[in-house]
Formats: C-alpha cells, structure tokens, sequence
C-alpha cells in the first residue's frame, strides 16, 4: 500500500511547477502580441493617414459641388415668378456685381461647410480632416446677355419644350410665309391707292375745264348748252368723288385715330430711357457653356415667339403691373411708348390686311357690280365713258383701305379676321366710304385668326437678336418696377460658372476646378 502510494505520487505535477509553465506561457503570449503590434501599427497609421486624406479629398469635392448649388439657390425669385427664368443676380441687391461678388458669397458657403466636427463617446469634439479652403476664382462664367442671350433662350426651350402648343404653332409657320410676302405687296397697295386717287382728281379737275371751255365756246356760238353740259361743267362732286375724298382725308388721321376714332382709352405708359438694356454698354461673361444633361439648343424661333406671347402684355390682353401695358409690341417696335408701339403694330397689320383685301375685292363680282355702278353714274355726270375706269380703280383701293383699318379695329378689341376674306366675313359697306369715321366699330365675324396669332406672325418676321434683347429689357423693367430694386440690371445676372478652389489637409494640398449651371 504504501509503494503504490509513492509510485502515483511521483507522476504528478507540483504546483510550483505549473505555476513556473503558466507564468512561461504568459511571457511567450506577451511577447507575440507586442512583437505583432509592433508590425502592424505602422501599417495602421498609414492606412489612418490613407483614410483621412482620402476623407479629404473627398470632402473638398462634396463641399465644393454643395457650395456651387448654394450658390445656384440664390436665383432672382421675382424673375422666376414671373418669367420661369433660373437667373442669380449677381449684384444680391447690393451695389456690387459680377464675379467678384458671387466669389464672395461661394467663399462663405465653403467655409460653412468645412466647420464640421466629429462629436466623441465622451463629449469632446474633434475635426478629423481639419480641412482648411484658401484662394478661390471664378474663372468663367456665362451671364444672361452673352451671345446674344443665350443663356436665356436656352431656358426659355427647356420651359417650353415641356408644353409646347403644337396645333397652333402649326397654324402659324402656315401663315407666317404668307405675311411674309402680304407685308411687302401692301406698301405697294398703299402707295397705288394713294397714286389712284391723286390721279383721279387731276382726271376730274382737267374734264371740267375742258366742259367749261367747251360750254364757253357754245355760249359765244349761240349754242344751246344742255343740262348735262352745265352739271358735267359745274364743280358740285359726284357721288364717287365724295367717296375718295372723304378716304383721302380720313387717311390723313393719325392710324390709332382711324382705328378708335378717340384713342384715349389706350395706356400711355412710357419706359424711363435712363438706363435702358438695349442703349447702355452691358455687362458680359466668357459665355461659358456648361454641361446640360437635357442637351437644350437655342431655343427655337417659334418656341421664343410663344413665349414671348405667353409672358408678355398687349392690347388685347395688357399687363396690369409692367412698365409697358403692350409689351410684345414693344418687343416688335421698340418705341419709348405704349402709344408709338401700338401704333407701329397698326400700320403693320394694315398693310397686311390692305394687301389680302384687295386680292379679295377685285374677285368679289357683287361688290365690283356696286362700284361700276357707282363709277358709271360718275362718269355719266361728266359726260365721259372713258372716266369710268379710273374711277372703278379709286373705289376698289378706297374700299379695300375702309375694310382694313376696320379689320385692324376688330384684331385690336379681341375679334377675329380671316387671312384670307370671303363674301360673308367682309365687314364694310361702300356707302360707308361717304363716312369713314362712323364706319370703323366694333365689328366680329367670328371667322379666322385672332390678335395673338397676328402678332405671332409678326414675331416670326423679326430678327432673333432683336427680339431677344427687347423681351430681357421687358424683364429688367417689370423685375424694377415689381421689386422696387431700382439698381437691378438683367446683364448681372448668369446661370453657370466655373468654380476653382485650393484646400488643405494634414499638410496635403487639394484643388478643384469644376462648372456648374441650371439643369
């Protein structure tokens, strides 16, 4: 008992012994995690360093991107209200303007988004890129009155190309070639009725003196001279010429005095030439051209025209708080009033409507039997068959003139006129023309094309550069007169720039050049 007893004893551990392995394990494990520490903590703190520089840099393009939008967001709000334009003012109301400011304003949206601190577990705060911006510029931009205004007639494709009025543009390319020509051929009208009854009269004047002559002759032959010799001889005017000499008179007028007999209804608003887009030097960027991921051209013509319809005043329909009532005749005429504008616009569509008029006329066998008729009692009166003609022409070019300054009157008070005229939408009669004054009302066949389609038609005639800078002038002056910001000025205004800035990081130095624009 006793031998076993010391035999299992000896193969057991002592516990000094296990506690000497334990104590050696410790050691071993000590020294393996200090001799990997020792390995991986240079490796660490270039994988931070990695890590923060890379938070660097990708906090400079973040900052810059969300600066450039900051920026974007202070557009002009009255502009967009009123016009759908996306337009920083660039002066912010102030007496500054350009680049310079907008550099200003982006260098404060920067640094506010660089002030960002990391909140730790335990309340202390820390900044982990500590990112400082230094210098920035804005290299290039692009203002509103760059190339002719691009930037706004661009804009001006993306508002409409979303709703664009196919049928009635449609309607109005079918016309506008044909106003094209109808403009031209009806200064010719005017000048031949003018000649026609110039040379009637003359006609009459030397018919009677040749009837006195010959009466005379008679009287000192004893000769009987008849009734019809005396009338014919007499200076009492047929019925004809009282008809060509009151249109010659009325022609006389002024043309809104023709058109509404007493203009003064009609607005007489005036635009302040003190500082005025189209006569003062403008204030221009480098035309910058951003990247637009919708791809917008120049707006196209027709799509301005439409534009420039639905955001603009006129007779028919004026503005109630612009500086002009009849802005899209400002924009087709570019007087220094509503009146001047108005009545460019008049004389406008009266050679057009003179010119289909008379085409019309000389086709319409009815109204040509009246004017024969007419013409034929005259020349009967005078004794002269031959006068017949000449007087047949007077009446047709003076009728024809009655019919156009009434189809003026009609387009003016919201009615519609035909480009083209048939028996039942001819409005005047020919005994009118003893009257011309009475005769032009208000008359409505109902038939036809309306005020706004003739103005479009007119749009369509006009150079793009000139419509472009007259609508931003209309712009300027509604923004001033609406905001009561007297000092704001449409070339101040852009929709893209580009952005160079240079930051800081842990001794690494970051830059950024990018554009930026309205999308």
């Amino acid at each position: 008992m006793t031998g076993a007893g010391k035999a299992g004893g000896a193969g057991e551990k002592s516990p000094r012994a296990e506690r000497s392995l334990d104590a050696a394990l410790e050691g071993y494990m000590t020294l393996y995690l200090v001799l990997t520490l020792a390995s991986l903590l240079p490796l660490y703190f270039v994988l931070a360093a990695g890590a923060k520089a890379g938070a660097a840099r990708m906090q400079m393009e973040s900052v810059c991107r969300i600066s450039q939008n900051a920026a974007l967001s202070e557009f002009q709000r009255e502009l967009h209200g009123r016009y759908d334009l996306f337009m920083v003012d660039t002066s912010y109301g102030g007496p500054g303007h350009g680049s310079e400011m907008l550099a200003q304003h982006v260098k404060g949206y920067l640094d506010s988004n660089c002030e960002r601190k990391l909140t730790l577990p335990f309340g202390g705060v820390v900044d982990f890129t500590s990112l400082k911006i230094g210098d920035i510029s804005i290299p290039e931009t692009r203002f509103a009155c760059d190339h002719r205004g691009q930037a706004v007639r661009e804009q001006v494709y993306a508002y409409m190309a979303a709703d664009p009025a196919g049928e009635l543009i449609a309607s109005v390319l079918v016309t506008a070639d044909e106003w094209k020509g109808l403009e031209i051929s009806g200064r010719e009208w005017v000048e031949e009725t003018q000649q026609s009854q110039e040379d009637l009269m003359e006609a009459l004047r030397e018919k009677r003196q040749e009837q006195r002559q010959e009466n005379e002759e008679k009287e000192e032959n004893d000769e009987e001279v008849t009734d019809e010799e005396q009338e014919a001889a007499s200076g009492r005017p047929s019925e004809a010429e009282n008809m060509v000499s009151e249109l010659e008179s009325f022609q006389f007028l002024p043309i809104l005095f023709q058109v509404f007999g007493n203009p003064d209804r009609l607005s007489r608003e005036r635009i302040p030439y003190d500082d005025d887009l189209c006569r003062r030097p403008l204030h221009t960027g480098d035309g910058l051209k951003p990247s637009n991921s919708h791809q917008y051209p120049e707006a196209d013509e027709i799509l301005f025209d439409r534009y420039i319809y639905e955001k603009t005043g006129n007779c028919v329909r004026p503005s109630e708080d612009g500086q002009l009532r009849y802005q899209t005749e400002y924009i087709l005429c570019g007087k220094a009033s509503d009146r001047e504008n108005l009545e460019g616009i008049a004389e406008r569509l009266l050679l057009i409507r003179e010119a289909s008029n008379c085409v019309y006329l000389s086709t319409d066998g009815e109204r040509m039997a009246q004017i024969h008729a007419v013409a034929a009692a005259a020349a009967l009166i005078l004794l002269n068959p031959e006068l017949e003609g000449p007087v047949s022409k007077a009446l047709t070019l003076a009728w024809s003139y009655l019919e156009s300054v009434q189809d003026v009157r009609t387009l003016m008070t919201g009615g519609r006129v035909p480009l083209k005229k048939t028996g039942q939408s001819w409005q005047t009669h020919l005994y009118e023309l003893l009257t011309p004054l009475e005769a032009i009302k208000d008359r409505d066949s109902g038939e036809g094309l309306d005020y706004s389609t003739y103005l479009q038609g007119l749009l369509m005639l006009e150079g793009s550069s000139v419509k472009t800078q007259r609508t931003m002038n209309v712009m300027e002056m509604d923004v001033r007169k609406i905001t009561g910001n007297r000092s704001f000025r449409m070339d101040y205004c852009l929709d893209a720039f580009r952005l160079k800035a240079g930051g800081s990081s842990c001794g690494i130095q970051f830059d950024f050049d990018g554009a930026c624009g309205y999308n």
